[in-house]
């Protein structure tokens, strides 16, 4: 009899953990709950949300040996078992749920993109795709045949002897390539997330692989972490790693000319300041003759908005922020200006508010007369010529509305905890209002915020979004850069 015991108390420990699981992937964190709770509830949710078919097949085993060992059978199991068979039903039922909710993912990248499908792009595998299965039961799958060159520092000496002996791990790179080695490719920069303060290059998604996998030049980037690097560092060393990438990339086979740079959540923040500040010699000590532009940006979770400014962050992410990641002394409140000027997303509605500024004043026939765009343009020129003027490079470079923005795409979880959705949607609208460059926004119903790191159905589909909108973006710059046929092998 103890042993039916002992079998029963373990089916219900099973059954009331994964209902658990599924209870807390489907509630907000509370308003004052911690940072580390506000993590590991992402990452149980995560567990759940995004491997629902691990979860499916352990059910499956567990309900096999509990039957087998008699817990479910009213002759010999104990009483309220069956209503805990029915609970056990009820969670296996939510699972599916969330598989399907997973799986679906495809048709939400597909309707998002399908305007930017590519020549040579290729539609997701299909239910039935035995590939496609193998590498959901692997959390850990990344692709064998992608030849990678680790550890290549892209500091200078003098940079290096600046920051430390300590810091040469944290400013190096590793270059993903197919084995093939092709030639004339376009370059992916690929910044990883941690709260400016953790993580590493070799922690890659899926998407690392399929676009090394698809020839593309895949460099994934280290840079210094918090607290012993104060923001903007963060970013002067991505801006280091877009130098060396634009300088060294050929003799792995890149395209220099076409760099792309994405990154998750804080290295989403990175990577949207590195497409927005492009050679600005304030972030560029040492090489503000270098070119940084990028030509297209990625952002996935990405942390758009370090101020707040709408409250979508349900705790004072501002003064963390301000206090752990720039180390400013006074908090938020006292360096409201630099915190500013970090926030993508203000920075696009400053960009905003100066094309208005200057429609307003070029309406010299009075306010029902509508500017020419040569009038407003002029205008834009005077005032920017002032400000870069008057601002030197003690600072930033100020916002004068006549920024070239290159084309972004941005995924979001619409169940993230870390990261609010609604400064995702705040950064689109404000980036069509200013920008005639593409935009493509694909939000994940239910997916929380880690979605995108293991092999799971959404970072697939994900991957191939990726794929479909970065392959159009690249066969626009060398049609317009004359249309010069780019090596496939």
């Amino acid at each position: 009899m103890w042993i039916v015991a002992a079998y029963t108390f373990l089916y219900a420990l099973t059954v009331v953990a994964t209902g658990a699981l599924c209870v807390v992937s489907q509630l907000p964190a509370p308003v004052r709950s911690t940072r580390s709770y506000r993590w590991n509830a992402v990452i149980a949710a995560t567990l759940i949300t995004e491997f629902p078919q691990i979860f499916l097949g352990l059910k499956f085993l567990i309900l096999y040996f509990a039957s087998a060992a008699g817990v479910l059978d009213p002759a010999t199991g104990l009483s309220g078992v069956q209503w805990l068979y029915r609970l056990d039903i009820a969670v296996f039922l939510i699972i599916w749920g969330l598989f399907l909710q997973s799986y679906f993912a495809r048709f939400v990248v597909e309707e998002q993109t399908k305007m930017y499908r590519a020549v040579d792009s290729h539609d997701p595998p299909g239910f039935f795709h035995l590939g496609y299965w193998f590498r959901l039961l692997n959390p850990f799958w990344s692709a064998r045949n992608v030849m990678v060159h680790p550890d290549i520092c892209y500091a200078t000496d003098a940079e290096l002897k600046h920051a430390g002996p300590a810091a040469e791990p944290y400013m190096s790179l590793d270059v993903h390539i197919h084995p093939s080695y092709p030639r004339n490719r376009p370059i992916l920069i690929y910044v990883h997330g941690g709260s400016w303060s953790s993580g590493d290059k070799t922690v890659t998604p899926p998407f690392i692989s399929y676009m090394a996998l698809k020839r593309w030049v895949v460099v994934s980037v280290n840079y210094r972490l918090s607290p012993d690097a104060k923001y903007p560092d963060h970013l002067i060393d991505l801006k280091r790693a877009i130098r060396w990438v634009r300088q060294h990339a050929v003799r792995y086979g890149g395209d220099p000319s076409f760099i792309a740079v994405a990154g998750n959540a804080a290295g989403g923040h990175l990577a949207a300041m590195a497409a927005m500040t492009a050679n600005d010699p304030y972030y560029q000590p040492g090489f503000e003759s270098v070119n940084t532009e990028v030509q297209a940006c990625v952002g996935m979770n990405a942390v758009l908005d370090v101020t707040n400014h709408k409250k979508y962050w349900r705790h004072k992410f501002q003064e963390w922020f301000a206090t752990n990641v720039a180390g400013v002394e006074g908090g938020f409140a006292n360096n409201e200006e630099a915190m500013h000027v970090a926030s993508p997303v203000v920075l696009l509605k400053r960009m905003e508010a100066e094309r208005r500024k200057s429609i307003k004043t070029a309406a010299v026939g009075g306010p029902d007369v509508v500017p020419t765009p040569a009038a407003v343009e002029t205008e834009l020129q005077k005032d920017a010529e002032i400000k870069v003027s008057a601002a030197g490079t003690s600072g930033p470079r100020p916002v004068t509305g006549l920024e070239q923005l290159p084309p972004f795409l941005l995924f979001h979880g619409r169940a993230d905890m870390l990261v609010p959705f609604r400064s995702a949607r705040d950064f689109v609208q404000s980036f069509k209002k200013i920008s005639k460059s593409p935009i493509c926004y694909v939000e994940f119903p239910n997916a929380n915020h880690m979605y995108e790191i293991l092999s799971a159905p959404r970072a697939h589909y994900m991957a191939y979004g990726i794929d479909r909108f970065l392959s159009r973006m690249y066969e626009r710059h060398v049609a317009a850069n004359g249309g010069a046929k780019v090596e496939s092998k």
